[in-house]
């Protein structure tokens, strides 16, 4: 991740798929999107998308507190924050996980309980992901004939391996073993040592599955809305077969899929961009509204991040 090879290719991939994708739906028609936006309803989005960050705190609150460790909610948020802006720039979205180093750097959490707290929830959201995702590919490339369906495939696939990996790593100790000769390593003995701590806490996320998976529904379903005002802002309407809440709600987790597949590029930028375009062009969306759709759902939500950057600086160095 910190590697400035890496990252200018991560840039240079991502930059160049986007600019296939503006050349594809004319640029001129792209930025006369962006010029005639509501901001009311822009500035809706970003309100649910807090609602939604509020919902993801409250959970690491929760399972920081059955683990003995509890940590107010605000030093969450930063640490959410720092991890969610990473993420925005990381292959697979794994910049996240710096939300467990800020809390165990700056707020002396003990690293394995930060670690539940992150991976516990998300592998929920990852199972979500997966269904309702790959319920609304089944349903575009049966009932909408699509071509390219196999670009949604490689989505559910890549998250379902992220999934069992991290499942493997929190429960597994047959699994966690195969590594056990980079025990003495520097720096990745560290992280084998705290996984092994990770196992001894993670049956307080079992405890916690009834409420997780309440939490978990009230995160997408802000989710959906917030995608749905962006919608709004741009003018688009969706003629759905059911209503456009339902539409988006399962979109969000299919479009975003290709984030999670860890190809070079800055979380996915670009692929699930076009993923999202050939999407919505279904539902007569043109692809200069599409375009400025999905960039406007990416580019908001690394806005909201931005008061992490400070110390996303500091972990990086």
């Amino acid at each position: 991740m910190t590697s400035k090879y890496q990252i200018l290719l991560d840039v240079a991939v991502s930059v160049l798929i986007l600019a296939v994708l503006l050349n594809f739906a004319g640029f001129n028609e792209f930025v006369e999107e962006l010029a005639n936006i509501d901001l009311a309803w822009l500035a809706i989005s970003i309100v649910l998308l807090l609602c939604m960050y509020a919902m993801m705190v409250l959970r690491m609150k929760i399972l920081l507190e059955d683990m003995g460790t509890p940590l107010h909610w605000v030093k969450i948020l930063k640490a959410h924050l720092t991890g969610m802006l990473l993420a925005d720039i990381t292959p697979a979205r794994s910049g996240y996980l710096a939300t467990a180093a800020v809390m165990s750097r700056n707020y002396k959490i003990p690293s394995e309980k930060a670690m539940v707290s992150i991976l516990g929830p998300q592998a929920y959201d990852f199972i979500f992901k997966i269904i309702v995702g790959g319920l609304a590919a089944l349903y575009l490339v049966e009932y909408a004939a699509i071509e390219n369906g196999w670009i949604m495939g490689v989505g559910v696939a890549g998250l379902g391996l992220v999934l069992l990996i991290m499942l493997l790593l929190m429960y597994s100790k047959k699994f966690l073993k195969i590594f056990s000769f980079t025990e003495d390593w520097p720096f990745i003995g560290k992280i084998y040592s705290m996984f092994h701590r990770v196992q001894l806490h993670s049956k307080v996320v079992l405890k916690r599955t009834p409420l997780l998976i309440l939490l978990l529904l009230l995160t997408w379903t802000f989710k959906a809305f917030s995608w749905l005002a962006v919608a709004k802002a741009l003018h688009i309407t969706i003629p759905f077969e059911y209503t456009e809440e339902v539409f988006y709600f399962f979109f969000q987790p299919l479009a975003t899929m290709l984030e999670f597949v860890p190809t070079p590029t800055l979380a996915g930028m670009g692929f699930s961009e076009a993923g999202g375009v050939l999407v919505l062009s279904l539902f007569g969306v043109t692809a200069a509204k599409a375009t400025a759709f999905m960039l406007i759902a990416r580019f908001k939500t690394t806005l909201v991040n931005l008061p992490g950057i400070e110390e996303a600086i500091k972990l990086v160095k």
